[in-house]
């Protein structure tokens, strides 16, 4: 990836994080029962889900290491 290619990534995700965090702060009008119905919706989550999701997470990251990175290293 090029240097200018990054920059406009990382530039978009703290632009996503930054309107996530001001819209949810700006629109709850209780903070503590928006906080209290996310905590909520993640522990009703089965562990199987999660088991899947952090293994299919593994295996992308496997093999970004793996296939991407030497790629890299080479140019």
């Amino acid at each position: 990836m090029a240097i200018e290619e990054r920059e406009a990534f990382d530039l978009a995700l703290v632009a996503t994080a930054l309107v996530l965090v001001v819209g949810s702060s700006i629109d709850a009008s209780n903070p503590v029962s928006v906080v209290g119905s996310v905590v909520g919706a993640v522990t009703s989550v089965d562990p199987i889900a999660y088991l899947v999701v952090v293994g299919v997470g593994g295996v992308l990251f496997t093999a970004y290491a793996m296939l991407y990175l030497p790629a890299q290293t080479r140019h």
